[in-house]
């Protein structure tokens, strides 16, 4: 009785928060196309909101997710512009798909307009990532196959945000 009691406490105290899953194969940001899909990797950068046409919050299959980037130095990409696109590459980025909820590794639903401020990625110890902040991510990467019609396309890929640690 003594022990149930005991274990009910550490339950109460420490509350029922997921744990961090079984850390991803390092990879650096330039390098994680290059891994297989489905593979769980773990990557270091910079927090920051996908800018441009393509970056959205969805909820299909059920559970909301939202498009971040994790970049891999810390200087501020470029606005995006549909009518003056950028001249020369966009700095190296890995895409994201960060579930919106309360745990690590889980996002701060953002509201229909928000500013880079409102981008708070839960971390550990009830800690946030805000846009710009430097965070190692694990996930389940996805490999989205080039053309092959187009032996130099670059691959494409996103990774799929289990959990998040400053």
């Amino acid at each position: 009785m003594k022990r149930l009691f005991c274990g009910l406490v550490a339950v109460a105290a420490f509350g029922c928060s997921k744990a961090a899953p079984p850390a991803g194969k390092v990879v650096a940001a330039e390098q994680v196309c290059n891994e297989a899909d489905g593979s769980r990797v773990r990557v270091s950068g910079y927090l920051r909101y996908r800018r441009g046409l393509m970056s959205f919050c969805s909820s299909y299959g059920g559970k909301k997710t939202c498009d971040l980037a994790l970049y891999a130095t810390a200087a501020a990409p470029p606005d995006f512009d549909l009518l003056h696109p950028a001249k020369g590459p966009e700095p190296v980025n890995v895409r994201l798909s960060v579930p919106v909820g309360t745990e690590p590794g889980e996002m701060v639903e953002l509201p229909k307009k928000f500013a880079a401020a409102d981008v708070r990625l839960h971390l550990p110890n009830d800690g946030a990532a805000t846009e710009s902040s430097r965070v190692t991510i694990d996930g389940k990467l996805s490999v989205i196959p080039a053309d092959g019609s187009q032996p130099n396309a670059p691959k494409s890929c996103f990774v799929a945000v289990e959990w998040a640690a400053p």
